[in-house]
């Protein structure tokens, strides 16, 4: 079933997210065989670079005082290199569009070049997956948001594709800075960016690694964001990423406005495979409904009139009694 994400003709609304399905050529054949609209290719990780560079500098700098800055370079040079390398192999491979991905840290640094060398280099569209972790007191809610929408309002400015910003779930007003990013000339957000979560080992008393995979369960929250800003924010594509691991989560998020869903987790779970049951699942579901389009039905379940009292709800008010006695 037809969509249409970032101005791109998707043949399915299934998306694959970048993640080690994305990271081959292989793997992408794979997503295209098995009906995905579209696939997000790993991504480049500024932060990797950047450590991996400084870990490098920190071993040599007895030798070179610029070291670290050197390796930054070389490093950055090396995965721009792989990268450019991949798109251009899985374009020659896939007929689906190919969205490039970048993780940025920070307003410095070289994530617009890395932007406009992947749209040269045939991206369909560039998906920037932004967080600025608020450590600092001093530092207020506004200017961190003011941040993301400086970096995703150079790299749409920089590019001639279509640009989407994965967006955490963590603002105060969600809505207030997808705003902000579409002012800038951003085409789309992702719901959400899923982070890494550590664990805690209570015998070592150490932080651990904790699963990095979603469960079914988290799309809910996914959904109410979904119906509110497909309202609020209707010139604005939406992608739903978290909690999508079935048919029937893809049809909520499409209900709820989404024009698209990522998936990710699933395929860790279930394989290549659970693309194609997605889609046989959506068909089948759009038959029996009576819809021949996507569009028949998308944001019937977005925030108005009619779900306006449950998308506002945010406290349980009958689910639980008074008294546990």
């Amino acid at each position: 079933m037809k969509t249409k994400y970032l101005g791109l003709e998707l043949s399915s609304p299934v998306i694959v997210g970048s993640s080690p399905y994305t990271s081959t050529v292989s793997g992408l054949v794979r997503c295209a065989e098995n009906g995905a609209g579209a696939a997000v290719l790993k991504s480049i990780f500024e932060e990797q670079i950047l450590h991996h560079a400084a870990s490098l500098g920190r071993q040599s700098e007895s030798y070179y005082g610029d070291a670290e800055l050197y390796l930054q370079r070389y490093l950055g040079d090396n995965y721009k290199a792989e990268f450019l390398q991949l798109l251009s192999d899985a374009r020659a491979k896939c007929s689906m569009p190919l969205i490039a991905s970048i993780n940025c840290v920070g307003l410095d640094g070289e994530w617009v070049d890395y932007a406009t060398l992947m749209a040269q280099a045939g991206a369909s569209a560039l998906e920037l997956n932004i967080f600025l972790q608020p450590t600092d007191i001093h530092t207020s809610s506004q200017e961190l948001e003011r941040r993301y929408a400086e970096i995703a309002g150079k790299v749409a400015s920089a590019v001639r594709v279509p640009v989407s910003v994965k967006l955490s779930m963590r603002f105060t007003n969600l809505f207030a800075v997808a705003d902000s990013l579409e002012a800038r000339g951003v085409k789309g957000v992702v719901l959400f960016n899923r982070f890494f979560e550590p664990d805690i080992d209570v015998e070592r008393m150490q932080f651990i690694e904790s699963s990095p995979y979603s469960e079914p369960s988290e799309l809910r929250n996914v959904l109410r964001t979904a119906a509110i800003c497909s309202t609020v924010l209707p010139k604005l594509d939406l992608s739903v990423s978290t909690g999508v691991h079935d048919g029937e989560a893809v049809v909520k998020a499409l209900l709820c406005g989404a024009r698209s869903v990522q998936v990710c987790s699933a395929l860790h779970r279930g394989g290549y495979e659970v693309v194609a049951r997605m889609n046989e699942y959506l068909d089948a579901w759009a038959s029996r409904h009576g819809f021949s389009s996507l569009e028949e039905f998308r944001g019937r379940l977005k925030f108005g009139d009619d779900t306006a009292a449950m998308a506002q709800r945010v406290q349980y008010m009958k689910y639980f009694p008074a008294s546990a006695e």
